[in-house]
């Protein structure tokens, strides 16, 4: 094979051969051994480097195209390659990884292989939610990033920006860590980035209340949103049961004639079969729906999946609420003959409302247990068989009269604050007459 010192008016000036490729190596004494140029019948010419290793056939590897490659950047690469070479590292298999890496093992791409392998079979329902944590909160930062490349210095700028919401910060954290340990018993990766990362801290238990004012208002503001999301809110205030529960709900779960909701344990979030009484509020809300045989109670505009978007939905909610507060807030003013003033809504979340209906409870006189059982946080004693039975119907009577007085502590406080309101305007009147 030709040797030549290999420079770019050389290559220009090399004709193309007749049948097969020829081979030219560089002597250029600065160039690493086995440095040369291929041209191909069709005139293609490429820089190449062609290597052993200890105990292995000769390899070659193309470095790139002559015209985007001059031969002295192609020289200094098969300067770099050649040291991989001294190490003991195949560059072949090293390109081959990089680029399995840049296909399969990108980090947005790798997402959908999480889910699939490992969220849909083993996050239970929740798993929707936490892919989508995954898009909104990590995709963004190290989306385009392999996955054995990234650091925990890609993952800080993560974390640093959900400094302010600890709840999603600790869950987010959370499905992430899963990600980068599924992918480490897989070996996808050599070892977990975040094993080096302390786990966010706790987030402080929550107290938040809502006033009998905020109940009234937000009360009223669901008559704003658009079916069936109001219906849905009013639910979470009436039942006190958790918002993915009463948002799936299908109507076979649902007892017209026992006023009666059955929801079965792989709906709910703690795995146990709850019975929840439906008191005349919960009833009134479902009649205005027509009750039905099957399907959900409260469908997305598709017709096939539960209402969701809850995000809009509360905006929405804060927006209506903050002028009946002043309106109530102003009536209250005037009745007692004080300056009015200026309200505000305090941050609240949608589970807050579970919280006050206990609470308010309590005010009634109904035991924490019965409360805890009302929302099902307690089961107590065995599940199964028989005992499961007697224990799923063991506070049927206590959590009826809680639900039944917890419904008419809702109504009284939604009427006394429409009797408020009617001193400011009757302009904003909703079919509360049938709740209450």
């Amino acid at each position: 094979m030709p040797k030549m010192k290999i420079t770019k008016a050389a290559v220009n000036e090399l004709p193309k051969p007749d049948t097969r490729d020829e081979f030219y190596w560089d002597n250029d004494p600065k160039g690493p051994l086995g440095f040369g140029l291929r041209i191909t019948p069709k005139g293609v010419k490429s820089y190449v480097l062609q290597y052993r290793l200890s105990g292995l056939p000769s390899r070659r590897m193309t470095i790139g195209r002559h015209g985007p490659w001059t031969p002295e950047k192609a020289r200094e690469r098969a300067k770099e390659i050649k040291r991989l070479v001294d190490m003991g590292i195949d560059p072949v298999e090293a390109e081959r990884e990089r680029q399995r890496q840049l296909v399969t093992l990108r980090f947005d791409d790798y997402v959908e292989t999480f889910t699939d392998g490992y969220l849909m079979t083993d996050w239970g329902d929740s798993w929707p939610q936490a892919k989508r944590q995954l898009v909104m909160h990590v995709v963004p930062h190290i989306g385009k990033l392999a996955l054995p490349k990234i650091t925990v210095a890609d993952l800080n700028p993560i974390f640093d920006a959900l400094r302010n919401r600890p709840a999603l910060q600790r869950n987010v954290f959370a499905v992430l860590r899963k990600l980068f340990n599924w992918a480490d018993k897989r070996e996808d990766i050599d070892r977990s980035p975040m094993s080096k990362m302390d786990v966010p801290q706790a987030v402080r238990s929550r107290r938040r209340i809502l006033s009998p004012d905020e109940l009234v208002a937000l009360w009223k503001a669901t008559y704003t949103l658009e079916a069936p999301r109001g219906t849905l809110v009013r639910l979470l205030m009436i039942t006190l049961q958790r918002r993915s529960e009463v948002a799936g709900l299908p109507w076979t779960e649902l007892n017209q004639g026992d006023q009666l909701w059955c929801l079965p344990a792989e709906r709910a979030k703690n795995d146990h079969d709850h019975l929840v009484p439906l008191s005349h509020l919960g009833m009134s809300e479902l009649t205005a729906l027509g009750w039905k045989s099957r399907g959900l109670v409260m469908p997305s505009s598709t017709g096939k999946t539960a209402v969701s978007n809850f995000s809009d939905m509360k905006s929405k909610l804060d927006s209506e609420m903050l002028p009946i507060l002043q309106k109530l807030a102003d009536a209250r003013a005037d009745a007692t003959g004080q300056e009015r003033y200026q309200v505000e809504l305090l941050p609240w979340r949608i589970h807050d409302i579970r919280r006050t209906g206990t609470t308010h409870l309590q005010a009634l006189g109904f035991p924490i247990e019965v409360g805890e059982r009302v929302i099902n946080h307690h089961q107590g004693g065995e599940t199964a068989g028989i005992r499961g039975v007697y224990n799923l119907y063991e506070y049927l009577p206590e959590k009826t009269a809680a639900l039944q007085s917890w419904a008419d502590r809702l109504a009284s406080i939604i009427k006394e604050g429409e009797h408020a309101l009617a001193t400011q305007t009757s302009e904003m009147d909703t079919p509360l007459a049938e709740a209450a």
